[in-house]
């Protein structure tokens, strides 16, 4: 394909740095390293209930331009409206690639884009082979995250793809441009949308996925025994933290695989990481080292997680979490905490 390459990406984002999730940030980083890959220029796709400057945003991460889509509307976006505005868009420019979140959003969103544009689409992407710009080769797990899957576009369509926010890192340009902002009202009508928001229901933190967790709770081989383990989530639920896990545990099946942090899990930047019963072997500490402050408690004292680490205990967590536990209860009781 000839001349530059129009990368499009749908970030779920704020105004500010602060107001995004990790993930579109990591998405935005993404779209720019393949732009410079491959000879491409990065275009944002935003949408907001209200007018909003996103340029800060946009250009931290090193993006080139942005279509921001103003409706009320998008208070809480769904894929109908939302394709409702994009697909004579994609029509009318017709990009090389157009990156999305595996998020809800996107994963409902893209199977409807692929049918209306006559193309495919790879979801739940995590890593992108651009040896040949011309043919990317996208990778996907198969058979519960034991093999890759490739994936290969065979037609010039805009190629429609998820990325797996396990994959994703963050990373802020050095050097910034101007964005080249195009800003519409789209003015959609609810009566001719199907779908509808009724309510909003707030996030349970004990289910929030760890990528995205201030607080978490992780619990290596040694915490995640028949007798200890019901304490850690006794923990995190008093510290209102996510619990997550390492590669071991989640190959004796005891903790759900979304939970699993590490190089080959998930990289997570919390303000606090309780590393319990955690060994420190490299492949974990390389996802948790943009955490806040990591404090670990093992019973062996020369364990390697303590390395990593802010705050270190060698102590029993038999002895440790029933106490911390009463404590924090304590605190709660009178006052000290709420």
């Amino acid at each position: 394909m000839a001349g530059t390459k129009k990368i499009w990406v749908l970030p779920e984002i704020g105004d500010t740095v602060e107001a995004s999730s990790k993930a579109s940030l990591g998405l935005l980083t993404e779209a720019r390293d393949i732009a410079s890959k491959v000879g491409g220029a990065v275009s944002a796709l935003v949408f907001t209930p209200e007018s909003c400057d996103f340029s800060e945003v946009l250009a931290g991460y090193g993006v080139d331009g942005a279509y921001i889509f103003a409706d009320p509307i998008f208070e809480f976006p769904s894929a109908e409206a939302c394709t409702a505005v994009l697909l004579e868009k994609l029509r009318e420019e017709k990009p090389w690639l157009f990156l999305m979140g595996d998020t809800p959003l996107g994963r409902e969103l893209d199977p409807g884009l692929a049918v209306s544009l006559d193309t495919g689409l790879v979801t739940g992407c995590v890593r992108i082979d651009l040896s040949d710009p011309e043919k990317p080769v996208f990778y996907r797990y198969a058979y519960g995250d034991q093999l890759f899957q490739e994936i290969v576009f065979e037609t010039g369509r805009t190629m429609l793809v998820t990325m797996d926010s396990r994959v994703l890192n963050v990373s802020p340009t050095t050097s910034k441009g101007a964005v080249k902002i195009q800003e519409f009202e789209t003015a959609l009508s609810p009566d001719t949308l199907l779908i509808k928001h009724l309510e909003y229901l707030p996030v349970d933190f004990r289910t929030v996925d760890v990528a995205e967790a201030d607080t978490i709770v992780s619990a290596g081989m040694g915490a995640a025994t028949d007798d200890l383990f019901p304490l850690v989530e006794e923990l995190a639920n008093l510290i209102h933290g996510t619990v997550g896990t390492t590669r071991p545990v989640i190959d004796e099946g005891k903790i759900p695989r979304e939970k699993m942090i590490g190089q080959t899990g998930k990289v997570v930047s919390p303000d606090l990481y309780l590393a319990l019963g955690i060994s420190g072997a490299t492949h974990h500490t390389g996802g948790i080292q943009d955490s806040g402050k990591i404090v670990a408690v093992n019973r062996d004292p020369q364990a390697a997680i303590f390395r990593s680490s802010d705050v270190g205990i060698a102590a029993d967590l038999r002895e440790v979490l029933p106490a911390l536990i009463d404590k924090i209860k304590k605190a709660r009781e009178d006052g000290a905490i709420l």
